[in-house]
């Protein structure tokens, strides 16, 4: 999936940039609309955000984002600091019930108390009249619109903000009804960056995959799920089908993650993390990642059992740099992982940079060898034997399973 960074500037009455609204604009051939705005693009809006910084972006400016009512249960907001963010309010991109609306209601009323604006668009005072007290800015698009619709809102003793102006004969015909405006005509929307999906989808994947050798609780692992809606319904999902027969629905992440257990969480996220980023790309990559991971979590039992967690996440990670089309050193010390996991490929020498020279070795010579019929008689196998200290019969094992 390709996508372009935009930004663009909205001004106050005199001209003056009061803030820029950022958003993507995707590039292909698979349905990823702008407007209206769903759950989908608006939490990708925010984690890409969040990987550019708030500063770059805004210059100083507050940035507006559009966000579905119902998309502020999924937390990713967390990740943006509220003091430099206008949060551009939606109505519910699926519908939203009594539930749904109260959790959003008090995640606007927490997001205000931590310094973020709240804008939101004039359909949801229809739907949900309590909304506008929450609201700093009631918005809406110029188009179709007449300019008495537009001054009936000043009843609400709100600041507007008018966008869609987009000519110059819009734009007259609505100066003056307004606090803020917006459109193509006033300043065109600027390129930030182009960019393929999957490096900026990393951090969940990521973060999760660094928690499996710290986490003390499963809650531990909700914290970094409800910030991706996608593996927050698929947790949710799982845990409710027949194959669980609950008595009770588990209605949140953190239920469901203290009901698997920090052993079946873990092992869950791997299967499902996996799953997701193989769907979208290098299937084979990953499957070789897998296979390293597990010939190197071996290996250390044997070796350097102490290092068995380190193995395990060193070998899935060995391939990320073609996954993702990163550096690899780079992109593992951003997202924080441990040096001695990030030894494995900046010292050949260490513990796991030895371990991973032999696991890739039998990873890539694996398939030829387990076609023989004594593949433990091989000279290679001898080899790697000698080096490592474990025996044929075992490395024959490993290849096996």
């Amino acid at each position: 999936m390709d996508f372009e960074a935009k930004r663009q500037a909205i001004l106050d009455e005199g001209g003056n940039r009061i803030g820029y609204e950022f958003f993507l604009v995707y590039h292909g051939k698979e349905s990823f609309p702008r407007e209206p705005v769903t759950n989908k693009t608006a939490f990708i809006t925010m984690r890409t955000l969040a990987e550019y910084g708030l500063a770059k972006v805004g210059e100083g400016h507050r940035i507006f984002i559009r966000i579905p009512i119902d998309s502020l249960l999924v937390r990713a907001y967390e990740l943006l600091y509220a003091e430099s963010m206008v949060y551009r309010i939606q109505p519910a991109s699926v519908g939203a019930g009594k539930t749904v609306y109260r959790r959003a209601f008090e995640t606007l009323e927490k997001l205000r108390s931590e310094g973020a604006l709240i804008s939101i668009h004039h359909r949801l005072i229809g739907q949900h009249p309590d909304i506008v007290q929450l609201a700093d800015i009631i918005e809406l698009s110029a188009e179709g619109l007449e300019p008495a619709e537009v001054t009936s809102l000043r009843g609400f003793g709100k600041k507007i903000l008018l966008f869609r102006i987009d000519s110059q004969k819009l734009y007259e015909r609505f100066r003056g009804t307004a606090d803020y405006y917006q459109g193509e005509y006033l300043e065109p929307a600027q390129p930030i960056d182009r960019f393929r999906l999957a490096p900026f989808l990393k951090s969940t994947l990521l973060r999760l995959l660094v928690l499996m050798n710290t986490a003390q609780s499963p809650v531990e692992f909700a914290r970094v799920i409800e910030t991706d809606v996608g593996m927050s319904a698929k947790l949710l999902r799982f845990l409710n089908s027949a194959y669980f027969s609950l008595r009770k629905k588990v209605s949140s992440v953190e239920q469901a993650t203290v009901y698997f257990g920090l052993k079946n969480i873990k092992n869950f996220i791997i299967v499902l993390s996996m799953n997701d980023y193989a769907s979208v790309a290098h299937p084979s990559l990953w499957k070789k990642s897998l296979v390293r991971a597990k010939l190197m979590e071996e290996l250390a039992k044997d070796i350097t059992p102490q290092l068995t967690g380190e193995a395990y996440l060193a070998g899935l990670f060995s391939l990320i740099d073609m996954i993702l089309e990163v550096d690899l050193v780079e992109f593992l010390r951003e997202v924080n992982v441990e040096d001695t996991i990030v030894s494995a490929f900046t010292e050949p020498e260490s513990s796991l940079g030895k371990l991973l020279s032999v696991a890739v070795l039998l990873e890539e010579k694996g398939e030829e060898l387990m076609s023989l019929e004594k593949p433990e008689e091989e000279t290679l196998l001898g080899d790697i034997s000698q080096q490592t200290g474990i025996d044929r019969k075992t490395l024959v094992d490993m290849l096996r399973n």
